[in-house]
């Protein structure tokens, strides 16, 4: 230890080569770990259970007898069908991107379990003017655009049906299948509804995001859409042990015609991509690790040729060449100790700091369910991507959470990390000394003597 302090800056430097490792390991790590539970917390809100089921191509539908049959599946607690259009929320200048989207209230909260309405209530199956809406209809939060309450009447433009068709393989989107025009007069695009209620914030949605979105009657959306059919299926499972079977059992029925995607499934795909996101940055936390290693051994060797005489002094005295080693070991193992121990802290403190520095660009995407986004008024006036449609034209807009939700990150750091971490620096300093431990050890004293 006396050696340590005699020989501060060469401590310190070498304190700080070991650091970098567990504070690459424990920021990193617990930086990718965090967004991966925050990714499953925010979809995990939707219902571990529940699969979405749509059609593929243009003669495939979906009815009322679909749902039965669905209903009627082993391990299905739920099938909810649903009519889903896309238009615009015109308020004044603006239009905020918007999905109407048709159900059975009464079911609505088997498929999205969390969801509650903050104020008002639910329109009735027989209402075709009511809706109930989301917070970010509701509360656009754009400056001129007004907040919508319960008895507000909500204006809806350019209300079309979109469809999707298979090419190579791919489904895919395009335009609109047709359009309501219920009010306005003839060739017009524009469904009034009345306000009934506001459901307070969701988050992320999976397929549909229930803060972008406007919910009416079964029988308001037949008669907005001229049709029957359903856009898709909400499917509850009874417990998540069962999604795959329910998953197997509508490919057996449906075979090619539907797609069934589920949260389940994402969430898997989420921790599978993360999961190999880990190995990749703990390999680049290995590279620090081995320049450590070399570190220390350098200075360590750098230090036995310095305390040459020394040595020589302690053995010509009866030390032992164990001992000799022990007093070498001992000064590697504490700096790899106190290494370990700041390298935690700096990485608890640098994990902040990366998720700060990318919170604006961790977003979960928004999977559908919504009409077609358009970039904000001050996206366009940059030259960005936007409608463009005229400078006289009303400007689009997009609530904040209407193209995913931003993450709120909370870095992972578990009791496994830190202790790793700590270990890792401790093992990289003593096998770092061990090899100028015993060299040190194996000097002979006259030798030493002579040489010094």
């Amino acid at each position: 230890m006396r050696a340590l302090t005699e020989r501060k800056l060469r401590a310190v430097l070498t304190i700080l080569g070991i650091v970098i490792g567990p504070a690459t390991i424990v920021s990193l790590v617990s930086a990718t770990q965090g967004y991966s539970d925050a990714s499953a917390a925010q979809f995990s809100s939707l219902g571990a259970t529940t699969l979405f089921v749509s059609p593929v191509g243009r003669t495939t539908t979906l009815t009322a007898t679909d749902v039965s049959l669905i209903q009627d599946m082993t391990g299905v607690k739920a099938a909810l069908g649903y009519q889903e259009a896309n238009g615009q929320v015109t308020d004044g200048s603006y239009s905020i991107a918007a999905s109407v989207v048709a159900v059975d209230f009464t079911q609505l909260s088997a498929a999205f379990p969390t969801l509650k309405l903050g104020v008002g209530a639910v329109p009735s199956p027989t209402d075709t003017l009511g809706a109930a809406i989301g917070y970010s209809i509701a509360y656009p939060g754009l400056q001129g655009a007004s907040n919508f309450s319960v008895n507000d009447v909500l204006s809806v433009s350019g209300l079309g049906r979109s469809t999707t068709f298979t090419f190579q393989g791919k489904s895919i989107g395009f335009g609109t299948l047709f359009s309501s025009t219920s009010s306005g007069g003839s060739g017009s695009t524009k469904d009034d509804f009345v306000v009934r209620g506001v459901y307070d914030q969701f988050g992320q949605g999976f397929n549909i995001n229930p803060d972008t979105t406007i919910f009416i009657p079964l029988a308001a959306g037949e008669q907005v859409l001229k049709s029957s059919t359903f856009t898709g299926i909400m499917v509850v499972a009874d417990n998540p042990n069962d999604v795959n079977e329910v998953t197997n059992e509508l490919n057996t029925e449906y075979g090619a015609n539907i797609r069934t995607t589920s949260v389940s499934s994402l969430l898997s795909s989420i921790q599978s991509v993360t999961g190999g996101t880990t190995t990749l940055l703990e390999a680049v936390a290995g590279t620090s690790v081995l320049v450590a290693f070399i570190g220390i051994m350098t200075t360590m060797l750098t230090s036995v040729i310095e305390r040459t005489k020394e040595i020589g002094v302690l053995k010509a005295l009866g030390s032992s060449s164990r001992g000799i080693m022990l007093v070498f070991l001992t000064e590697a193992l504490v700096v790899g100790l106190i290494g370990g121990f700041i390298g935690v802290g700096a990485g608890y403190a640098l994990s902040f700091v990366v998720i700060g520095a990318l919170s604006g660009t961790l977003h979960v995407p928004s999977l559908g369910g919504s009409g077609p986004r358009v970039a904000n008024a001050a996206t366009n006036a940059a030259g960005g991507a936007g409608s463009g449609f005229s400078s006289t034209g009303p400007t689009f807009a997009t609530p904040a959470s209407s193209t995913g939700s931003a993450l709120a990150i909370t870095p992972a750091i578990t009791p496994e990390i830190i202790v790793l971490a700590i270990l890792l620096a401790v093992a990289v300093g003593t096998l770092g000394g061990l090899i100028p431990a015993w060299r040190a050890s194996r000097l002979n004293p006259v030798e030493a003597l002579r040489r010094s």
